[in-house]
């Protein structure tokens, strides 16, 4: 059994990230602590891969723009950013250099 807890900053972030992992894992593996900020999953780890979790977590950085999120698998903890958009300018010369 392994527990999974994504820290997050304001419980109304957590419903894109709540449907993320409800399709990665059984519904009822998932849920969410008010009294923590935290989305929860308990699961079979067999079930599931870290990189499915971590992609998932990602993802829903970047579709909902959420910041940043503390993932904790087991006892190990990390903290995951979401995408750092810049100013048109700076895309612009980003992709000049590209090129």
């Amino acid at each position: 059994m392994v527990e999974i807890h994504v820290a997050v900053a304001d419980a109304a972030e957590a419903d894109g990230l709540l449907a993320r992992l409800a399709a990665l894992f059984e519904r009822s593996a998932v849920s969410f602590d008010r009294a923590r900020n935290e989305v929860r999953v308990c699961s079979e780890w067999e079930s599931r891969s870290v990189v499915a979790v971590i992609d998932a977590v990602q993802s829903w950085l970047a579709a909902d723009g959420v910041g940043s999120a503390k993932l904790s698998i087991g006892e190990r903890s990390y903290t995951m950013s979401g995408p750092t958009l810049l100013p048109h300018e700076d895309r612009a010369a980003a992709a000049g250099r590209a090129a």
